[in-house]
């Protein structure tokens, strides 16, 4: 849907929309020249009015530079030429969360792959693992995960991400906290897990 903003804001925005889809990060200095402003710092007001209506946000690498969000470029009418990787919702790091599906933008820093997507950890039951609260799980989707190896996995509908250990007589998910204990199902229970994909490798924001 789009968003009415004032003509200024409009033409920087959809300046700054055309550098990401080229893959530039433009000054203020430039952005200010390409407008027709005197001083960067006019720019600046521009930016940050937009960053508080939530249409343009830091860069999760580079807090200095700004992207648009999901939200600026629908409120332009266009989408991203590079995408990302998709952020489909949370999972459990912890105590296992309901499993829902909802979109939540991308990582564009990531090159997207197919069957590829990211999770937001909720949690702390990962950290021996380097996994933190707030990280984000980038997950491929598969039916298995190997053998000791971390994955998304929901148990009667609820989500978790653990370490998966198969035994002749159980299915072991184990947590990377001594605080955690592992859950356990039984064999004959196996049919309630559901393997969402094996952990490709986690993403940090760095502030």
């Amino acid at each position: 849907m789009s968003t009415q903003l004032p003509p200024g804001q409009t033409k920087i925005l959809t300046y700054f929309a055309d550098a990401e889809d080229a893959g530039r990060q433009p000054s203020r200095a430039e952005v200010a020249e390409a407008m027709g402003y005197a001083f960067p710092s006019a720019v600046s007001k521009h930016v940050d009015a937009l960053v508080r209506k939530g249409l343009l946000e830091a860069d999760r690498e580079k807090k200095r530079n700004v992207r648009l969000t999901e939200s600026g470029w629908d409120s332009i009418g266009r989408t991203p030429a590079k995408k990302g990787v998709p952020v489909i919702g949370a999972i459990a790091a912890g105590t296992p969360i309901l499993a829902t599906e909802s979109h939540a933008g991308y990582l564009r820093d990531i090159q997207p792959a197919p069957g590829r997507f990211a999770l937001k950890v909720r949690g702390d039951s990962m950290i021996d693992a380097g996994i933190n609260d707030g990280d984000y799980a980038v997950i491929q989707s598969e039916a298995t995960v190997g053998n000791n190896k971390i994955g998304a996995v929901i148990v009667d509908g609820e989500a978790t991400l653990k370490r998966v250990r198969y035994h002749n007589d159980r299915i072991e998910l184990i947590p990377q906290n001594p605080r955690y204990q592992a859950l356990v199902i039984p064999k004959s229970k196996a049919a309630t897990v559901q393997i969402v994909g094996p952990l490709c490798f986690i993403y940090r924001a760095v502030d």
